[in-house]
């Protein structure tokens, strides 16, 4: 994983809090090490998804978040911040190689979303991927569901189910604003679910 050496040190830290505090005795070691990371990016800002850190350390998802929940406790890691689709947008984007109007436009549609409830419930990862979709097309930068499912690490289907929520609340999410981000932008250019 490519994180900068302040996460590096972050986590370090922790693992050495874990050490100290005696919180690893009859804990997995990896899992441990997993959450420590995990805990470090959302403190650094620079978020990862557990499914992520899961590819990178093969500790099942369920492991670290049992070990993400008891650490979080235990370190007093309150501060940590939770992750928002925002915080993903702009990672997704740049592996999308998206123009910056596209990862705008995302961050923006995001954000109307989250205010109007259109995506309530859905998952960071979802609303990211389902935005994009919707931005790039938007924009006229389109990129298939397909692809984005696959930076993304969500399902080809929650991305359009997402997307038919976003489109059905278009008139309403897609204000001038967003719509000024680039001058190709056009509803028009939106494909109907």
């Amino acid at each position: 994983m490519d994180v900068p050496r302040s996460i590096e040190s972050a986590s370090c830290e922790y693992y050495r809090r874990v050490e100290s505090g005696g919180l690893h005795r009859g804990k997995n070691q990896d899992a441990i090490t997993a959450t420590c990371v995990f805990l470090a990016c959302r403190q650094q800002a620079v978020p990862r998804t557990f499914k992520e850190l899961c590819a990178l350390t093969r500790v099942p998802r369920k492991d670290i978040g049992r070990m993400f929940k008891y650490l979080k406790d235990k370190l007093g890691a309150a501060d940590t911040a939770a992750m928002s689709s925002d915080d993903l947008m702009t990672r997704y984007c740049a592996n999308l190689s998206l123009l910056e109007t596209a990862q705008e436009c995302a961050i923006l549609l995001g954000r109307m979303a989250r205010e109007r409830d259109t995506l309530a419930g859905k998952s960071p990862v979802s609303v990211a991927g389902a935005c994009i979709y919707m931005a790039s097309h938007l924009v006229a930068q389109p990129r298939d569901a397909r692809v984005i499912s696959h930076v993304a690490g969500v399902s080809e289907v929650t991305i359009k189910n997402s997307y038919k929520l976003l489109y059905a609340d278009r008139a309403l999410l897609l204000s001038s604003q967003i719509l000024a981000v680039d001058p190709a932008a056009s509803i028009a250019n939106l494909p109907i679910p």
